[in-house]
């Protein structure tokens, strides 16, 4: 059975110290008074355990530890006030104003009650003890509330990154959809065709019935091609992988091959590190493919708000409008808020920029 909930990690164990003093103090004591001081101090700590389990509760148990220590205070020693930092401590979970207010009144009541104590009974009371804790139960709220608007900030974060996740999972998939509508679809339609002519072309037109066989196996072939594409474009990338690829293929290629990225990239999560580095790798297969470069500039910039990859080749420069694999690229960057941006003249090569924005994991 665990005290707390694993998602707090070690840090409510940590603020049972405060506990021990007077855990140690209430042994000490002994008798039917320390028995009942130790009875109060477990409900307390009882109360402050479910304001972990019960987030809800929160109000509730800091009004229940407020009584329970006005009790201890009373019987017993005055740096018992120390544990008023388990009340202010509740304002974690309290999100209304006004509970918030209240609970931030009753660490000064605990100690308006040592004053009157001190005023209407013999009980002397050193207030040089407790100055500590005057000053913890007036300063923790402060802190604990701006913990907790960056901590609903990071959750507001968080979730929007899944949201955005999921959206762009979805159009990945309505884009897969597509290519293989246009491409494994028409292709197999195309096979379906050639069978039938084939078929009704036997037994009368055997060399008919051939070549139609024979185009059937050429097709199923380009089909086949078409699957590993698609199925390539699936494959989780690494960049650094990718990098490493991209500059090997180049030089075998026997292309200069100019690096100037810092690895690993940060501030990426899988999801635009995929995305980047299928762009990196479409970009070099059109270098190599249509460019007829001899030399070619792979330079990416780790900036605070992006990643902004350059590729430049001394090519005979783009031409024609954009092909399969430029759409593919840019309809994966638009789906992640980037972009990509290609200067071309005949002859003097070409530059693209592909700009991924950072989103914080």
């Amino acid at each position: 059975m665990r005290l707390f909930p694993e998602k707090y990690g070690r840090a409510p164990l940590f603020w049972l110290i405060y506990m021990l003093v007077p855990l140690i103090a209430l042994i000490a004591t002994g008798g039917w008074e320390g028995g009942f001081g130790l009875l109060l101090l477990l409900v307390f700590f009882l109360m402050f355990r479910d304001m972990y389990w019960h987030p809800s509760r929160a109000f509730l148990d800091a009004l229940g530890m407020t009584a329970l220590l006005a009790v201890l205070l009373f019987f017993f020693h005055e740096t018992f006030i120390y544990l008023s930092i388990y009340t202010t401590y509740s304002l974690y979970f309290i999100h209304k104003r006004w509970k918030i207010i209240v609970v931030y009144m009753l660490a000064p009541l605990l100690f308006f009650e040592l004053y009157m104590l001190t005023l209407y009974s013999s009980r002397v009371i050193d207030f040089s003890t407790i100055v500590a804790a005057m000053i913890l139960v007036a300063a923790i709220p402060v802190g604990i509330r701006n913990e907790v608007k960056s901590w609903n900030m990071k959750e507001q974060l968080s979730k929007a990154n899944r949201r955005i996740e999921e959206l762009v999972k979805q159009q990945e998939r309505e884009r897969i959809g597509r290519d293989l509508h246009d491409t494994v679809g028409q292709t197999l339609s195309m096979i379906t065709l050639k069978s039938d002519i084939a078929r009704r072309s036997l037994p009368d037109k055997i060399e008919q019935a051939e070549r139609e066989i024979k185009e059937i196996h050429t097709i199923s072939r380009t089909v086949l091609n078409q699957i590993r594409e698609i199925v390539s474009d699936l494959k989780q990338l690494s960049f650094r992988e990718e990098l490493i690829h991209a500059e090997k293929l180049l030089r075998e290629m026997e292309m200069e091959a100019v690096v100037d990225a810092p690895v690993p990239v940060h501030g990426l999560n899988p999801l635009y590190e995929n995305i980047l580095a299928y762009s990196l790798r479409e970009s070099i297969t059109n270098v190599i493919r249509h460019s007829f470069a001899s030399r070619c500039t792979i330079r990416v910039e780790d900036l605070p708000e992006e990643v902004r990859m350059t590729i430049s080749d001394d090519g005979i420069g783009f031409k024609g409008e954009a092909g399969n694999g430029l759409l593919g690229m840019e309809e994966r960057l638009h789906m992640i808020s980037g972009r990509m941006n290609i200067e071309s003249a005949k002859q003097r090569g070409t530059v693209l920029v592909v700009h991924v924005p950072k989103v914080q994991k």
